[in-house]
C-alpha cells in the first residue's frame, strides 16, 4: 500500500502533536458545571475557590490582576 500519509508536519525536534486540541473544551465545561451548580451566570477562568466564594456571596467576580 505504500508509505502512510503523515497526519501532521513534524516539529523541528521531531515531536508531533497527537490530540491536544481534544482537551480545549474540558476546562470551560467544568467551569460551566460549577456555575450551574451554584446558580451563577458568569465567572472568568481560572475558577479559584475565592472566586466561587465571591460568586456565592452575590458579589461581582473580579478578573485576575
Amino acid at each position: 500500500l505504500g508509505h502512510p500519509v503523515p497526519t501532521s508536519t513534524p516539529h523541528p525536534f521531531g515531536a508531533k502533536g497527537i490530540g491536544e486540541s481534544a482537551t480545549v473544551g474540558s476546562p470551560p465545561a467544568v467551569v460551566n458545571a460549577v456555575l450551574d451548580a451554584i446558580g451563577v451566570r458568569h465567572a472568568d477562568m481560572p475558577l479559584t475557590p475565592g472566586r466561587v466564594w465571591q460568586a456565592l456571596q452575590g458579589g461581582e467576580v473580579e478578573a485576575p490582576q
